[in-house]
């Protein structure tokens, strides 16, 4: 039986590539992410594991079965300059920094403790950033380019969206939910998708669509979530996907309005915000 796609070499344009890019990424995905969420230990994570490869693959699949090799790994490496690798290892502690104060403050954070586990779990940093750099080949290198003919804004929304409901199994299992009130995390997790992804977007633009850029600030991510959990459990204000990394993510967004939902350079005269996260293309 032949496979029968909506787009072949004679009749293909980059919103049905698009298009046909999440369709087959997502439900591969979920194929195995759906078990893995809820199997226990290592099944589950191989399950997770295997699942994360599927942007990677339906990616290099779309290049074959269309005969349009745009993923030039080549070209990465040449934009991958050593003050757009700051931005992205950095993002992530801008991120969760007002979280990681307002503990301290409260006294429930212990510095420590923190720097002991960043410490003994910096292998699974290698690991993690192999499962993005899989990923964002796909989101990033794959489809982004795709919708470049849509405003900037607009190419955030349907980016930030289809990553989130790519995600689903896992926020719907509650693997990593803390959080005692499901509608809450549920909701915090969209919108942390929809504030996030401008980010991943702006990155991988200004190194030429370099999905490396947006897989060393995904791993970062991860990985400062993952040490965050085990400092122990968080109020709903302070929790990774809480009320206050929420806010701060919009503050953040806000801020960087131009640059990061319109996709315009900075003035001659950069804020102190802009001089920290230079995100100018």
């Amino acid at each position: 039986m032949r496979l029968a796609l909506p787009i072949s070499p004679q009749s293909t344009s980059p919103i049905r590539e698009a298009g046909v890019f999440a369709g087959l990424t997502i439900a591969l995905t979920w194929l195995f992410w759906l078990p893995g969420a809820f199997l226990p230990g290592a099944l589950g994570s191989l399950f997770l594991g295997i699942g994360s490869f599927a942007p990677l693959a339906v990616a290099l699949f779309l290049q074959v079965w269309l005969q349009k090799f745009t993923l030039a790994p080549q070209d990465w490496l040449k934009t991958l300059t050593w003050s757009s690798a700051a931005v992205a290892i950095l993002t992530p502690l801008f991120v969760l920094a007002p979280a990681m104060m307002l503990r301290f403050s409260q006294g429930t954070l212990d510095i420590d403790k923190l720097l002991g586990d960043t410490r003994g779990t910096w292998l699974g940093l290698v690991g993690l950033l192999i499962l993005a750099v899989s990923e964002e080949i796909g989101w990033r290198g794959y489809l982004l380019p795709r919708l470049g003919f849509l405003p900037i804004y607009l190419t955030n929304l349907i980016v930030g969206f289809l990553w989130f409901v790519w995600q689903l199994p896992l926020t719907l299992a509650g693997r990593y939910n803390e959080s005692e009130e499901f509608g809450n995390f549920f909701i915090a997790t969209f919108l942390y998708a929809m504030l996030i992804t401008p980010f991943f977007n702006r990155l991988a633009r200004r190194g030429n669509y370099n999905p490396l850029l947006s897989a060393i600030l995904r791993a970062g991510l991860q990985f400062t979530i993952a040490v965050y959990f085990l400092q122990g459990r968080a109020d709903p204000l302070t929790d990774t996907f809480g009320a206050l990394t929420i806010a701060w993510l919009l503050i953040m967004n806000l801020a960087l309005f131009s640059q990061l939902w319109q996709g315009k350079k900075p003035p001659a005269e950069i804020t102190e915000l802009e001089r920290v996260m230079p995100l100018d293309v």
